[in-house]
């Protein structure tokens, strides 16, 4: 059951790869509300990988990255 295993964090960045984007798309995401985050400190900003998930459903990763028309 998923209850019970421990939420995985991705940095920007690897947010950023996941996604196929840029990681000033998944910074402008967070500031608009799109992507909710988590700040551990001054410095430290991760995403969920559930919430990646869920958000990544309307996103096609390709070459240049495709909203899904699905």
């Amino acid at each position: 059951s998923t209850l019970n295993q421990p939420e995985s964090w991705l940095s920007i960045q690897a947010s950023a790869d996941y996604l196929c984007v840029h990681k000033n798309t998944i910074q402008n995401w967070i500031t608009s509300g799109q992507l909710p985050a988590t700040r551990f400190s001054s410095r430290i900003i991760r995403i969920a990988i559930s919430d990646l998930r869920a958000f990544g459903t309307s996103y096609e990763c390709g070459a240049q990255g495709q909203w899904a028309t699905r």
